[in-house]
């Protein structure tokens, strides 16, 4: 019951654009983490490429949906909705932050650089199935079929991410 009624909170706390945010925030970083490894970059500049990529994807998530909105409501946007587009971003800027937290560990010694790099990733697919589970239950899929439905979308992004290796494999 606690579990259910926890989902309901996030479900309700969580919004469309929030969600969007999110997943693409860890798709980009997780594409990035994917790129390298322990031979290409220290714990300390894949730490620093984490914190410039989310405050880039950030920033350009605001950029566009500042052009979005000014588009939507063909005016001016109101303080209102600037906070609110600032919420938004923000749920993007945290999960494409987070497996930063990891790179810092490596950097104090506490894990190895090659454990950060599998735990960063697979933060970034649990970030991204997390969002997909919840969108499902937000839907009203059965435990079952949302439980399918996000292993299904998370092995969607994970190819997509693979794709972006494809076409620019590390050298």
């Amino acid at each position: 019951m606690l579990a259910s009624r926890m989902l309901r909170e996030v479900i309700r706390f969580m919004t469309p654009a929030r969600a969007t945010h999110a997943v693409y925030g860890s798709m980009i970083v997780l594409a990035v983490i994917s790129g390298l490894d322990d031979a290409s970059a220290t714990a300390r500049e894949a730490f620093v490429t984490i914190i410039g990529l989310a405050i880039a994807v950030g920033l350009s998530q605001v950029y566009a949906d500042v052009i979005g909105a000014t588009f939507r409501e063909k005016r001016s946007l109101l303080p209102a909705e600037w906070l609110e587009i600032s919420a938004n971003v923000a749920f993007g800027f945290g999960a494409a932050l987070l497996p930063a937290v990891f790179f810092a560990l490596a950097d104090l010694g506490v894990i190895s650089l090659r454990n950060a790099f599998v735990v960063a990733e697979w933060t970034g697919v649990a970030v991204i199935w997390f969002y997909v589970f919840t969108a499902g239950r937000a839907a009203r899929l059965t435990l079952a079929r949302a439980l399918a439905w996000s292993v299904a979308l998370t092995a969607c992004g994970v190819g997509i991410v693979e794709l972006k290796l494809l076409a620019h494999p590390h050298t």
